[in-house]
């Protein structure tokens, strides 16, 4: 009936039923015939496989004209639609669009509006295992998996009683409601050390500047006593681990695989991309919390990752391995940490070496451009003055990036006993959304 690691669901809850997803939604189609050149600047966004899984970012999807798009209201995305990867790695990936401005699918994604079912509900369980083992064995392909539209629609699904569904998706959605506001109040903190950051070393309004002149530089005017320095006469850089797919594992098992995934776009550290490794690695490629990777190289032609760079939070691992996309920068010992964070992630250094990076459908940007990339460098004690500032504000950060962790490792163990009905809620005097829409032809 429905899988979940292997085994079967033999009995159903109380009320529930099992039905097929297209009786319960409605399916959505992409269209095919856009390629690179039908992208623009200011468009409809455009959602392809890569965009998939986790939270959405408009900020990184492609864009085509409305002129270009036919049968618009017929193929246009509303919030609430699902999303789901039909082809090739990631087949099975899906994401929520939640917002009000109107989109498209590309040909490799499959589109799903909830009409008798509420849409929280059926997301949570196209997210769950038991979603991806049910369609599982309906991939055809011989060179990279793919699933079909009608399969998707056939595809067995568990049926709670409306009310039930609510209770589930107000538990499950609690807890993703916690997790979106410490995100945001991360990036509050991360704003704040960045707007810190610029108005000493980008405008230069820090502490005591009225009294100092400014001079002429390779880099333009520069406060009197700054310096002009190589990344690499200020820090050590180290390549991360080249490996194959069957070095990486289970999560918890092996080490904290540090990958591209885990560098947002502009920069920034992303959990969710943490992958897990097992296999030969030599201590240079390894890094700890509070330290520095690099993006060197980026999946798209947009320049939006590569050069880019992310702070690894405090986490609770001892100790992670660093890919081969990425360089692991360690500052040389009159260095602080915390201020050359912020220079990589904050100054114009990233914007300057992003244009070094090349390749036809992959980007890649060599270290010895990164090495060899010039920064302005303040005096000790400025530089010290700021780095307690972004101390204190990281610990504030990473103390929330833990209670982020354990909130998603609940939620994830909760999720799939919540929606197989193995914990049961129908009983429970939970506050719904009364008010939400089912549709029912």
């Amino acid at each position: 009936m429905i899988l979940e690691d292997g085994g079967m669901i033999d009995r159903l809850p109380y009320g529930w039923e099992v039905v097929q997803i297209g009786q319960v939604a409605d399916l959505i189609n992409g269209y095919s015939q856009f390629n690179s050149e039908s992208y623009v600047d200011n468009g409809i966004p455009i959602f392809r496989i890569g965009d998939l899984g986790g939270q959405i970012d408009l900020s990184g999807v492609k864009r085509v004209s409305e002129d270009v798009v036919p049968n618009l209201n017929q193929k246009r995305l509303f919030r609430g639609d699902i999303l789901i990867a039909k082809i090739g790695k990631r087949v099975g990936a899906s994401s929520v669009y939640n917002f009000d401005e109107p989109a498209i699918l590309s040909s490799q994604v499959a589109g799903i509006r909830a009409k008798r079912i509420e849409q929280k509900f059926l997301a949570y369980f196209i997210e769950s295992s038991f979603f991806y083992n049910a369609i599982k064995p309906h991939f055809f392909g011989s060179t990279r998996d793919n699933i079909s539209p009608n399969q998707i629609k056939l595809t067995s699904i568990l049926f709670p009683p409306l009310p039930t569904q609510r209770k589930i998706a107000a538990i499950l959605g609690a807890y993703d409601d916690l997790i979106e506001n410490n995100t945001r109040r991360i990036k509050i903190l991360e704003e704040m050390v960045g707007a810190i950051y610029r108005q000493w070393f980008v405008e230069f309004r820090f502490p005591g500047h009225a009294g100092v002149e400014m001079v002429e530089s390779e880099l333009g005017l520069i406060p009197q006593g700054w310096q002009i320095k190589q990344l690499g006469e200020v820090a050590h850089l180290h390549r991360g681990k080249s490996y194959r797919s069957q070095n990486l594992v289970e999560a918890g098992e092996g080490l904290p695989f540090l990958n591209l995934k885990n560098i947002d776009r502009e920069g920034g550290f992303r959990a969710d991309g943490l992958k897990w490794y097992e296999g030969k690695f030599q201590e240079t490629q390894t890094a700890i919390s509070n330290d520095i990777i690099m993006a060197l190289t980026d999946m798209t032609q947009e320049r939006r990752v590569v050069a880019r760079s992310a702070r690894v939070p405090n986490m609770g691992h001892e100790k992670y391995l660093c890919s081969m996309d990425i360089v692991k920068i360690k500052p040389k010992e009159s260095i602080q940490t915390d201020f050359l964070y912020a220079l990589l992630r904050y100054s114009s250094l990233a914007e300057r070496l992003k244009e070094y990076a090349n390749g036809t459908t992959v980007l890649h940007l060599s270290p010895s451009y990164v090495q060899s990339s010039e920064l302005v460098l303040p005096p000790s004690a400025l530089r010290q003055r700021y780095a307690e500032i972004a101390k204190s504000v990281y610990q504030q950060s990473d103390l929330l990036q833990k209670k982020n962790i354990n909130l998603r490792q609940t939620r994830d163990l909760l999720l799939p006993k919540l929606i197989s009905g193995e914990i049961d809620v129908s009983e429970l005097n939970i506050n719904t959304d009364e008010n939400m829409e089912v549709k029912d032809d």
